[in-house]
């Protein structure tokens, strides 16, 4: 599994998606309201003790915020067509709370946050029909990866080994593994043999197959291996595993009831772990609102430690996304995002939700580029929906409810 490094980061906390890329919080630990404008660094009790207020107001905030995401989102699509530059903190202030957006600018929205078409060029990716195994998408740097010529339309003439819409998956790669991808195709769950080790057949080039179900077949993710042998691979593995246990471990050591103590200590384990320059704990208010509540970081680099971020730095779709898929990994956001062909039956873009190689939505490649990082990760923190928050305020919902109470962040 490619591991991004810790590039240099001068860059504020933010999601992917989030439409951002000129805003800034400056170095005198100011906190930034939902207007985007600087507020005295004094946090107020809205702010330091939410109102636990129920269910229903929390679902109405999310909605509320989900259209003026989606507003956001259209004002730096229009930005990027006609060649203007989007102002973040501009377009923060002439946001109308409460308005709703027309119905296709919202679809719009989604679908370029969840089908958005493009993959991150660290990997490959092929769709495939789960009955037939024949292949109705893939990136256009599959073939290159996988030592095959590439085409969108086949040609006659042309005899020779090709990818292509139809082309039949078990022809890619050698016997032994056409033998585990088969295993996985007719698992229950399916994400559950994650990662799949297999070998391209013409190259003998060994990738890690990253397998989920969506609504027209599986996606599967190829990662090149480091190594071609396996043993090393998972000698490696279960090193990081026992790395992974002991921080674990020495977590659940802490005595209870202490967020600030085990938060600290989350950012320093994960940043040992990750090699990354800065890691933070990024924490969700009742009004939505973002606020870094640890860190962990290169002694030259400035703290971001306290500082307040609007509701619409992570937007509510991304926030649905990391429920989901629980970790996202950004390798480079300088990289150019490749392509995903498919098939001309399909009636929309092939959901790449749960791909790890999901490209970032430009704005917030943008983004980090304007802020100097490279890369980045992030790691949802799910907690039950009737927990304590961690200021002493009991959150509603049923036993079983689930909430994204942060964001563990790297950068």
């Amino acid at each position: 599994m490619v591991s991004g490094g810790g590039g240099q980061t001068g860059g504020r906390i933010r999601d992917e998606e989030a439409a951002s890329s000129n805003h800034r919080v400056d170095q005198s630990r100011h906190t930034t309201n939902h207007s985007g404008e600087q507020a005295p660094s004094s946090v107020t009790k809205s702010q330091n003790q939410p109102q636990n207020h129920g269910g229903t107001e929390s679902t109405s905030k999310a909605i509320q915020q989900f259209t003026e995401d989606a507003r956001l989102h259209a004002v730096f699509e229009q930005s990027g067509e006609s060649g203007k530059s989007f102002d973040y903190s501009q377009s923060l202030k002439t946001t109308t709370h409460g308005s709703s957006e027309p119905e296709q600018q919202i679809s719009a929205y989604l679908s370029r946050i969840q089908r958005g078409g493009y993959i991150q060029p660290f990997g490959c990716l092929i769709a495939v029909d789960e009955s037939t195994f024949t292949i109705i998408g893939f990136s256009e740097n599959a073939g290159e990866m996988l030592g095959l010529m590439s085409q969108c339309v086949p040609s006659i003439e042309d005899k020779s080994e090709i990818l292509t819409i139809g082309t039949d998956l078990r022809s890619l790669f050698r016997p032994s593994s056409i033998v585990l991808l088969e295993r996985a195709f007719v698992a229950r769950e399916i994400t559950l043999l994650n990662p799949v080790w297999i070998h391209s057949k013409n190259t003998g080039k060994p990738f890690y197959a990253i397998l989920h179900r969506v609504d027209v077949g599986i996606v599967i993710d190829l990662e090149p291996a480091i190594t071609e042998d396996p043993a090393l691979s998972i000698a490696g593995a279960v090193h990081s595993q026992k790395l992974a246990v002991r921080a674990i471990s020495h977590l659940q050591s802490l005595p209870g009831g202490d967020i600030k103590l085990l938060c600290d200590t989350v950012v320093e384990s994960v940043r040992d772990l990750t090699g990354y320059d800065r890691v933070m704990v990024y924490k969700f208010h009742e009004d939505e609102h973002g606020e870094v509540i640890a860190e962990s970081k290169r002694g030259d680099l400035e703290p971001y430690i306290g500082l307040h971020y609007p509701a619409t730095d992570i937007p509510q779709a991304s926030r649905f996304l990391f429920k989901q898929s629980r970790v996202r990994m950004i390798v480079d956001c300088h990289a150019s995002p490749v392509r995903v062909v498919q098939e001309d039956r399909l009636t929309q873009s092939i959901c790449l939700v749960g791909s790890t190689l999901r490209a970032p939505h430009g704005c917030h490649a943008q983004y980090m580029a304007n802020m100097g990082s490279i890369a980045s990760l992030g790691m949802a923190v799910i907690i039950n929906g009737n927990e304590e928050d961690g200021n002493g305020v009991h959150n509603s919902g049923g036993r079983h409810s689930m909430r994204l109470w942060g964001l563990v962040v790297c950068h």
